[in-house]
């Protein structure tokens, strides 16, 4: 009688471990140990993505990872991919250092907040899921120490066999979730704990008038979009522009929520996206919140312009348009800011300001940009307005006027563009001139279905300089972009890492405290297209792709705003020379 209860249990057991596994988990994003970026979803056309549980100085990973190897040699032409995952709270230098003394032939997956371990319900190191990518299922749990049994299923799921659902189970060492505990034990509050994070991170673009799609008003709407937040979460989607946190220089203001804030509202949402407001009279913190959402967010300018109108037709290509702006400018002046107001934002999808000359009006200069001067400034979405700091300026001599590079894509209905732009001006001459430049590479041919093209511009600093800010662009194939800083005495560092460029919102990096570059440094620009059907933004990865202007072109612009050491007003005056001229050893900025 106890044989057969037990063999009930265990069929039981076996049944709802089987039905568990049926169900759609969910699609993650994470960096690895050399901080790549990988989704579960990116490999939607393999048909099966292996994850082992990893854990640093574990004997059962060490003694079975060569057999894992083995596995990956046999079905990685098969259409197979195969992943380590870390989730315990070993450091990221450390995992690496594990995974080349050890010769683990496969990225480490750093589950650092251990959602994704949580997710898909693992329990050990040593456990291995077999998960189908396309469809966020998983096929098979097993062993690392059961290396015949992964064997058998992935060659039934390469040859479209019926796959057992378990395996042996892991022997490893638990995993330990102590803050999923903690979370359980005293359940997260909505009015203390989930508003602020999305007050500090999210609603001010999610609120009424804001560019979000949907605004954050109140529990209830939460409540609402709460599957969507946490899918945007789990894949690193939002909040956008987010960089590697583990390498490069402190960035102002670095978007991302940090693990805690992850955890917190992953395992509220997981709950059940309760409320703890306990009547109707309580005060719903999102409720309560008010927004500045004046035209300009440094305020009032010192001098504004309305950009002649723009048409823009419902579908198709738009060229470059270059507009004039004409400044009437009686002096010389001094800009410490400069932000633009588009008129939609829908459509708009970036300007440049160009310095122009007075001498060069021509239509032919204004229609192939031939008059452009340096880049001053400019929008795209994300994009924060432009500051010169440290009592810093651009020069704007009597009588130029701005050329805007204008970039325009279609929303499926006709649009009028009426775009503005507001000039910061300082009341006497600054202390420093600010300048820019570009590590950036024009000579590439992306070759049809190349997944990861690596590309590296190079910017020369000639004369000491202090380095402000870092631009990153690319177009729809832009993969990944990092900035690295080689130094004359022959060391280097990483300033930034972008692990996932996304064209739709192309951030500006401030660095907190601006980083010296001696005579003699370099700046590189290190990146990657993705021109393959697996990049969802792809105009059409069956063709090549060059360096052009328009976005079913590519573009590979590692953006700099520097200052040069000796770069003053009066030094500028005394040389004749603008802060163009003045500035040697800098790339072509091109367009946009």
């Amino acid at each position: 009688m106890k044989k057969t209860t037990a063999l009930l249990t265990l069929l039981m057991l076996q049944s709802s471990f089987a039905v568990a596994d049926a169900v759609r988990q969910s699609d993650f994003a994470l960096l690895d140990q050399n901080g790549k970026f990988h989704q579960l979803s990116y490999f939607g056309d393999q048909k099966a993505v292996v994850i082992a549980v990893q854990a640093n100085g574990d004997k059962l990973v060490r003694t079975h990872a060569p057999a894992l190897n083995l596995l990956q040699d046999q079905f990685a032409d098969q259409g197979a991919v195969f992943f380590m995952l870390n989730a315990t709270d070993s450091d990221r230098k450390s995992v690496a250092e594990e995974a080349q003394a050890h010769a683990y032939g496969m990225p480490v997956l750093m589950d650092e907040a251990q959602l994704v371990a949580e997710t898909f319900d693992l329990g050990r190191v040593g456990e291995v899921l077999i998960v189908d990518p396309a469809r966020f299922t998983v096929i098979h749990r097993g062993a690392l120490e059961d290396s015949s049994a992964l064997g058998d299923a992935l060659s039934a799921i390469v040859s479209g066999t019926e796959v057992a659902q378990t395996g042996s189970l892991s022997s490893g060492a638990p995993l330990i979730f102590a803050e999923l505990a903690k979370d359980e034990a005293a359940p997260i509050s909505y009015a203390k704990d989930i508003a602020p994070i999305l007050e500090e991170n999210c609603v001010q673009c999610h609120h009424q008038g804001g560019i979000g799609p949907w605004s954050m008003t109140d529990h209830a709407m939460i409540r609402g979009w709460s599957a969507m937040i946490r899918e945007v979460v789990l894949t690193r989607r939002m909040p956008p522009g987010q960089i590697d946190p583990h390498v490069g220089k402190d960035i102002e203001d670095a978007a991302g929520l940090s693990l805690r804030e992850m955890q917190q509202l992953v395992h509220w949402i997981d709950a059940g996206a309760p409320s703890d407001l306990q009547s109707p009279g309580d005060s719903d913190p999102l409720t309560a919140l008010t927004f500045n959402d004046s035209k300009y967010t440094l305020g009032e300018p010192d001098l504004t312009f309305k950009v002649s109108a723009q048409t823009i037709p419902a579908t198709g290509i738009i060229d470059y348009r270059y507009v004039p702006v004409e400044l009437n400018l009686d002096r010389d002046v001094w800009i410490r800011a400069m932000e633009f107001v588009p008129g939609d934002r829908q459509v708009l999808h970036h300007v440049i300001a160009y310095v122009s000359s007075p001498a060069d009006k021509s239509v032919r200069g204004r229609e192939t940009g031939a008059a452009r001067g340096e880049s001053l400034g400019g929008f795209a979405p994300g994009r924060q307005p432009d500051q010169f700091r440290d009592n810093s300026g651009r020069l704007l001599t009597k009588g130029s006027n701005l050329l805007l590079q204008m970039h325009y894509t279609t929303s499926g209905r006709e649009t009028v563009d009426v775009t503005e732009v507001g000039l910061y001006l300082h009341d006497t001459p600054p202390d420093y001139v600010m300048s820019g430049g570009v590590a950036g590479q024009r000579r590439f041919l992306v070759p049809p279905y190349a997944k990861e093209y690596k590309i590296v511009g190079e910017q020369k600093i000639e004369r000491d300089a202090y380095l402000y800010e870092l631009t990153p662009h690319m177009h729809f194939r832009g993969k990944y972009m990092s900035y690295v800083a080689e130094y004359p005495d022959g060391t280097s560092e990483v300033l930034l890492s972008v692990p996932k460029y996304d064209f739709n919102w192309q951030f500006n990096y401030p660095l907190a405290q601006p980083l010296f570059l001696p005579a003699g440094s370099r700046i590189l620009a290190k990146g990657a297209m993705d021109n393959s059907d697996r990049n969802p933004g792809n105009p059409d990865p069956s063709k090549p792709v060059h360096f052009g202007l328009q976005t079913k072109h590519e573009m590979f612009f590692g953006f700099t705003t520097l200052r040069y050491v000796g770069d003053t007003p009066q030094s500028v005056s005394q040389n004749s020379l603008t802060p163009e001229t003045a500035n040697t050893g800098q790339g072509t900025t091109g367009g946009q």
